[in-house]
């Protein structure tokens, strides 16, 4: 975790939560190992890749749930979350973004994905409750890693989203 290897932490942190050494660990203990196994995979960028048994009396429970069905997070939520976190998970990269802004952003970006086939700029940025500019950059920077499938009309300042839930592009 102190090492920002959070998906790692988070399965670990979690395999733990799971083990009583035969009734050795109280079951506070546990349920903490399993408050710390949310907030890594929280911020692994990934949460919907972590498998577990999550517990939704867990604080934050509702955060990895919303990424784990592609929902978006508000701003309010996040600040919340942040509020309980260590020193160094709040730690800023060379963007001066937090590793939970960039994941909680790319997340949406995402969800946005999920629901749109396409939207003007200045929309997703409101949505991602940034700025139109910023939310450009982080969507053509998830395009260019393809971690987005869509492409952007800078020309008409659109964002078409490609290979959405066929289900949904059917309603």
């Amino acid at each position: 975790d102190s090492k920002r290897k959070f998906l790692e932490a988070a399965s670990k942190y979690c395999d733990l939560s799971q083990q009583t050494f035969g009734g050795q660990i109280c079951e506070a203990d546990l349920l903490q190992l399993l408050k710390c196994a949310v907030t890594c995979a929280i911020l692994a960028l990934q949460g919907h890749n972590v498998r577990g048994y999550w517990l939704h009396s867990v604080e934050h429970f509702e955060i990895l749930q919303k990424m784990f069905m592609e929902r978006l997070i508000r701003g309010s939520e996040v600040h919340k979350f942040e509020d309980g976190l260590l020193p160094h998970q709040k730690a800023t990269g060379p963007d001066g973004s937090t590793v939970l802004e960039r994941a909680v952003l790319q997340h949406n970006v995402l969800a946005a994905s999920r629901v749109y086939k396409n939207m003007r700029l200045p929309q997703l940025g409101h949505l991602l409750e940034v700025s139109p500019e910023h939310a450009e950059k982080i969507a053509a920077k998830m395009i260019a890693e393809k971690r987005l499938a869509g492409f952007i009309d800078q020309k008409s300042g659109v964002i078409h989203f490609e290979g959405g839930d066929d289900d949904l592009q059917q309603w």
